[in-house]
């Protein structure tokens, strides 16, 4: 029996022909498809609060605001390509692309987060796409399934998406063109990239749409807007750890209890956000451990990065996503790092250490800066702190490792000890201050003073080391170089007098004496208790300074060295004098004076000479300063030695002043100035000698009293002599004053330091 009536058909899209075979009649009903589902407002949630990004967040947006009048689509003369309409002045063009880059746990994608948000509530965007690319992850997100979850959040069906990545990318392209002609303006954040590659496909074809990525590393290659987010500032870092407690529990009064202890667990957590937010969930999980004791129990804790830790968050997994990316001979590189004894360290150091070519690790030093594992300034290369400590527990790792025989990689930091990597730095650190110093001694530099062309040269490469160059002392004492532990500071004297150190020169020396002493070196230990002394002087520690120079005194007769106790005896009666106990510093320079006239030291017999001629004028034995000082200049001009020459022919000047031959003491200054000019020495010298002629020389005019001055406070600026260059100022202040010109008056004085 044939069927008969109403028969239908369900169909989806096209159906082709269709027939019953007996011609009956058919009613076919067609469903189409339901479209896909889409996710254009796929941002996650931003932070409630971000404390102190204001001027990132400004940055951002401004590349992010749509501009009134859109990118004009032509072509050049050539029909090949866009041209750009000028940007007016001082108006930045649009921008496809902007690239957030940082070190781990900077706060990136809470900055994205937060500007995706702001820009789309301003209604600059219809929608927006936020992707996590993983980049860091042992499996990050390639770009074809990128672009895979990209169209299925754009609506296009799964079954509609090609297999291969360059296909997806030409339809993503295409969806987001028909989205802009329909007057839809899209915002794509990608998240935790890795590199350029993992991203460029993800681009739209126009800038119709935008992008905002994060990444650790910067990506020069995008043709991005590029904003290298650096870690809070401390007040930033402080708000934001207050912020964090009291969203918490709005009660929660200790981060207001404890001012100074809060700022100091901000440092503490070197400003980095997710050291901070791990800090303040520390403190909420604990509500009875107040702010100042986290801090102290950061502080003395062995490694931060172990405390800085919940579980779900730790900034030392974070770091090791970072790490794990770099190539063998990168991370050996990053361990050696942190075997420099400073915060930071100059190109041909580094080479020294990775024992590389210069141009081999300065390409490498580049790629660990566009990690962010390193910071770059002034082509000196550094590391956060924490990042530091990382680094630093590498080291440990892979000695530990050595130790028990377990086997490493392939790289500078495995294959060699760092025993004898550190070795080479702390030697090339001492060897170069040896040259670099030999440029500061009175007469012609040594043959080691190669190095340097001239004495500028020396002292910018000292400058620009001095803080590796104490550490170094502390280092090769911890690390068995007690040879360089006594010798760096003695190559170090000239100096850190030169600059007026004298308290980084206080700390290399006491850790001088203490391994000569324990090396049972005497000589040594006596030499660095003298230098000590000297020091402990200019600090106006007048007890400390004269007990190690009685110490240096005891140690140097115990070996018979009576020319070197008569320099100790010397500086111990400096000491009283500048104690106020000028009847007592004289007894003693008597003493130093017998010394070294039967050793027969004639530069030291005008040392001593030129210091008693102070000692009698203290005591009002006028006659005595006089022959003194006038003996002291004359054994020093024998010498040549023209620094010291100047110096005593001011102290005789004084003593003549006093004895009431001012004409004589005029005399002597202006033999005193030519002396001074003939001199390449200490310009600390050169400036106390050039103030105290001008006050002594009383026929100058303002003007020739002005110019002294002026050469007196030049020299101030490169001895980095702040208390004689405020005396400066202010005598040049006096002299304009009673020359009548108070505006002349009135600028150098407003320019003394507070």
């Amino acid at each position: 029996m044939e069927a008969s009536g109403l028969r239908s058909v369900a169909a989806a899209g096209s159906i082709g022909a269709v027939t019953t075979g007996d011609h009956s009649p058919l009613t076919v009903n067609v469903h189409p498809a339901a479209p896909a589902p889409t996710a254009l407002a796929s941002l996650p949630a931003a932070p409630s609060k971000l404390t102190g990004r204001d001027t990132e967040i400004e940055q951002i947006l401004s590349a992010l605001r749509p501009h009134t009048v859109s990118p004009q689509r032509d072509v050049n003369s050539s029909g090949t390509g866009p041209i750009a309409a000028p940007a007016a002045d001082g108006v930045l063009p649009p921008v496809l692309v902007t690239s957030v880059a940082g070190l781990a746990g900077v706060g990136k994608t809470a900055l994205a987060l937060a500007c995706g948000h702001a820009a789309t509530e301003a209604g600059w965007f219809s929608g927006s796409l936020f992707i996590d690319l993983h980049g860091y992850d042992d499996k990050p997100v390639q770009p074809g399934q990128a672009l895979e979850a990209l169209l299925r959040a754009l609506g296009v069906d799964s079954a509609s998406i090609p297999a291969a990545a360059e296909e997806r990318a030409a339809l993503y392209r295409s969806e987001l063109e028909d989205r802009a002609d329909q007057g839809q303006r899209l915002l794509i954040v990608a998240d935790n990239a890795a590199s350029a590659d993992q991203v460029r496909l993800l681009l739209p074809g126009s800038r119709r749409h935008q992008v905002l990525i994060t990444s650790r590393h910067t990506l020069p290659t995008l043709d991005a807007r590029l904003l290298d987010l650096a870690v809070l500032s401390p007040e930033a870092a402080v708000a934001l750890l207050r912020a964090a407690l009291q969203q918490a529990n709005p009660a929660d009064r200790r981060v207001l209890e404890a001012r100074d202890g809060i700022a100091e667990l901000a440092r503490l957590c070197g400003y980095l956000p997710l050291a901070l937010h791990i800090s303040a969930a520390l403190l909420i999980l604990e509500p009875d451990q107040t702010v100042t004791e986290l801090a102290a129990e950061l502080a003395a804790a062995r490694s931060r990065l172990s405390l800085l830790d919940v579980g779900e968050q730790a900034v030392r997994a974070s770091f090791d996503l970072s790490y794990r990316r770099l190539s063998p001979d990168h991370a050996g590189l990053f361990r050696l790092l942190a075997l420099n004894p400073g915060p930071d360290i100059g190109l041909e150091a580094a080479a020294v250490l990775a024992a590389y070519p210069l141009q081999t690790v300065r390409t490498m030093l580049r790629d660990l800066v566009q990690a962010h594992l390193l910071d770059c300034v002034n082509r000196r290369w550094s590391m956060h702190d924490l990042v530091r400590d990382y680094a630093t527990e590498l080291v440990h790792g892979s000695q530990r490792a050595a130790a028990n025989g377990v086997g490493g990689e392939e790289t500078p930091g495995a294959a060699e000890p760092h025993a004898q990597a550190r070795s080479r730095l702390l030697e090339h650190y001492t060897t170069t201050a040896l040259a670099a110093s030999s440029h500061l001694a009175n007469g012609a530099p040594s043959s080691a003073a190669g190095a340097f062309t001239d004495q500028d040269e020396a002292l910018a490469w000292l400058d620009s080391e001095r803080v590796n160059l104490t550490a170094t002392v502390a280092t090769a004492a911890a690390t068995g170089h007690q040879d360089l532990a006594v010798q760096l500071p003695v190559i170090l004297y000239d100096y850190l007098t030169w600059r007026g150190y004298f308290d980084d020169l206080i700390a290399v020396t006491t850790i001088a004496c203490d391994v000569a002493h324990q090396a049972g070196a005497l000589a040594a230990e006596a030499g660095a208790w003298n230098n000590l002394g000297i020091a402990l002087n200019e600090t106006s520690r007048y007890d400390e300074a004269a007990l190690a120079h009685e110490r240096a005194a005891e140690l140097f007769a115990s070996m018979d060295n009576h020319n070197e106790r008569g320099k100790a005896l010397n500086g111990l009666g400096s000491v009283l004098h500048d104690a106020g106990k000028p009847a007592e510093a004289l007894q003693i320079h008597q003493e130093a004076l017998t010394a070294q006239r039967a050793c027969g030291d004639l530069q030291e017999q005008a040392a001593v000479l030129n210091n008693l001629s102070l000692d009698h004028q203290e005591l009002g034995n006028v006659a005595q300063a006089c022959a003194a000082a006038e003996e002291a200049s004359s054994l020093f001009q024998q010498l040549g030695d023209t620094t010291n020459e100047a110096k005593a022919l001011c102290t005789a000047a004084f003593a003549l002043q006093a004895a009431g031959q001012s004409e004589e003491a005029q005399a002597v200054c202006e033999r005193a100035i030519e002396a001074v000019r003939r001199t390449a020495g200490n310009p600390r010298d050169e400036a106390a000698i050039l103030m105290t002629c001008t006050e002594l020389l009383t026929d100058l005019t303002p003007q020739q009293r002005i110019a002294y001055l002026l050469q007196a406070q030049a020299a101030c600026e490169r001895a980095n002599a702040h208390d004689l260059y405020a005396h400066a100022l202010s005598a040049i202040g006096r002299v304009w004053i009673t020359a009548g010109d108070t505006s002349q008056a009135i600028t150098h004085l407003c320019s003394l330091p507070a």
